[in-house]
């Protein structure tokens, strides 16, 4: 069962069916981290960190016809941040620029917990990535958090503590918050359609914004419904 108060609507299902429901021009941003379709199977562990194989929620993701829906449901200044792997990301480019929307820039997060990889023969990737797209003629919203210049990186040390969930990809709170805080201001409406552990939507419950999830794992689905409800006590 979905639940939907004044300011959040966390929604449980298959993204490519709920995001149908969510009104046109609704929605300010759209922050997410979607599948990246890289989860293999192996027995490879390094740096004491364990393999590649994240679960099947990371195999055979449909990587297109949810953008489909992004004009629609967006307001003409609206932001979209988007996670995913480098190999993703051109094509999410491509397609997104065909839709009506215009790339603006490339997001690196560097981690200090870089993904397990074979030191000896190959570089450790310490770095994911997301895109930054506005409509054309948008208006888009950027606040900057710094009295010189906001760089296109940003720094993060590992989810740890009470922070730490049981989800394999967590994003820390601190880099979902510096997005929000840049794209949006208060009373804005974000979406995540790949709501996972609920990080972008206690970071946008923390910052007074408006909250639109959608989870297809019924696990991470209660996971996030516990994780901002209890942002909202707070």
């Amino acid at each position: 069962m979905d639940l939907v108060t004044e300011d959040l609507n966390l929604m449980f299902g298959d993204c490519l069916e709920r995001m149908k429901e969510i009104p046109d021009g609704s929605v300010d941003m759209v922050l997410t981290d979607p599948p990246y379709n890289i989860s293999k199977s192996n027995r490879f562990k390094t740096m004491g960190r364990s393999g590649l194989d994240f679960g099947n929620w990371d195999k055979d993701f449909n990587q297109k016809s949810w953008l489909l829906e992004l004009h629609r449901i967006t307001t003409k200044n609206a932001t979209i941040v988007i996670f995913n792997t480098f190999q993703n990301i051109t094509d999410t480019q491509r397609i997104l620029e065909g839709e009506g929307f215009i790339y603006k820039d490339f997001i690196v997060m560097q981690k200090s917990n870089p993904m397990p990889r074979n030191r000896n023969r190959r570089y450790v990737n310490a770095c994911e990535y997301a895109i930054f797209l506005v409509k054309k003629k948008a208006k888009w919203c950027f606040n900057r958090l710094s009295d010189n210049y906001d760089t296109n990186v940003i720094k993060t040390s590992v989810v740890s503590g009470k922070e730490k969930t049981k989800h394999t990809t967590q994003k820390p709170i601190n880099v979902i918050k510096s997005l929000v805080l840049r794209h949006t201001n208060e009373t804005n409406t974000i979406l995540d359609f790949t709501m996972g552990s609920g990080t972008t939507g206690v970071a946008a419950v923390n910052l007074n914004r408006k909250f639109i999830g959608i989870e297809l794992d019924s696990n991470y689905y209660g996971l996030s419904c516990e994780r901002i409800t209890e942002a909202v006590i707070r």
